[in-house]
């Protein structure tokens, strides 16, 4: 009798272990949130992946994976090739280019022990002479790397820098575009180069508020500036069809070079004085000096007539110009 008595409570324990286990692996959302609230039902949760799945065919936000800057990416390689920093390849008068690739090249510039700075010097290492040469196969023109750091998976960064040393791929840092700019276009004392100097009514303008950053395309009509000009509302005097090969700096320059046609392109401009020194022996020099053709950045309202219409000037224009 105790025996069937034993058998009984073993079994009932049993059961009731039993009745647990299956109640402890029931799914959490059968049984009631801690906080009062019911679980929603598993088969909303199911509804809602087949709704990923049915959308995950559509195409994805650009801007979440990234997709936005990919296309700006592919837009402005795109600006890039039809661009002057795509087609750079030069060679100077004695048929060189070496020292040109310092801007025009900027990672296939090899320095001379004279580019070195006087600290790197205490290191008594020696610099080969660099070819004078580059052929244009090798040249690498100036492409993004150049101001514009890769990321660990070889992303292009749209941030702005400059690649200070290319063969140790040193950049630095730039606080504006203009900045970054003029890493090269400071002209100064480089033969037969244009000076930049941003100045009259542009002088707080940044270079890329004019200049696309990635085609390097700059006109005075683009954008919000100056829409209205050479249109048929527009009655300002000189802006007509006799002068439509004037650029607006041959009229609008206010740095006060000298203007006239451009013997390539036939377009009236601004010429742009350089000077450059030349080095004879240790203690001696001599300075070069000419005029360039090249778009005045002093830039005004005010346009002066008589700077191309004076007496007997040499284009056969006329001396008096009626004007309102």
């Amino acid at each position: 009798m105790k025996k069937f008595r034993v058998s009984q409570l073993v079994v009932i324990l049993s059961l009731v272990i039993l009745v647990l286990l299956v109640a402890g692996c029931q799914s959490p959302e059968s049984q009631s949130v801690s906080n009062g609230e019911i679980a929603e039902p598993q088969g909303n949760q199911v509804e809602d992946n087949n709704q990923v799945s049915e959308s995950s065919d559509e195409p994805e936000s650009t801007e979440a994976e990234g997709g936005s800057g990919a296309d700006l990416l592919i837009v402005a390689q795109q600006q890039w090739e039809t661009s002057a920093h795509a087609n750079a390849f030069v060679v100077d008068p004695e048929g060189n280019n070496n020292s040109c690739a310092q801007c025009h090249a900027p990672m296939n510039w090899m320095p001379t022990i004279d580019d070195i700075p006087e600290s790197c010097l205490a290191c008594k290492f020696e610099l080969e002479t660099p070819p004078p040469f580059i052929s244009e196969n090798e040249w690498f023109h100036i492409p993004c790397l150049v101001c514009h750091e890769e990321n660990k998976k070889e992303i292009i960064q749209p941030e702005i820098t400059w690649l200070e040393i290319p063969a140790l791929e040193e950049y630095a840092s730039v606080e504006t575009p203009t900045e970054l700019c003029l890493k090269c276009h400071d002209t100064d004392n480089v033969a037969e180069h244009g000076m930049v100097i941003v100045g009259g009514d542009h002088k707080d303008m940044q270079c890329t508020e004019c200049h696309l950053p990635h085609s390097t395309e700059a006109t005075c009509v683009s954008g919000d500036c100056h829409p209205s000009v050479f249109t048929a509302d527009d009655q300002t005097p000189g802006h007509d069809e006799i002068h439509q090969d004037v650029s607006c700096a041959a009229c609008h320059d206010s740095a006060g070079w000298e203007v006239g046609p451009d013997e390539e392109s036939g377009n009236w401009t601004t010429y742009s004085p350089w000077s450059h020194e030349i080095k004879i022996g240790e203690a001696d020099s001599v300075i070069e000096t000419g005029l360039v053709p090249f778009t005045s950045h002093e830039i005004v309202l005010e346009a002066k007539c008589d700077r191309c219409h004076f007496s007997q000037n040499q284009w056969g224009l006329t001396e008096n110009v009626e004007t309102p």
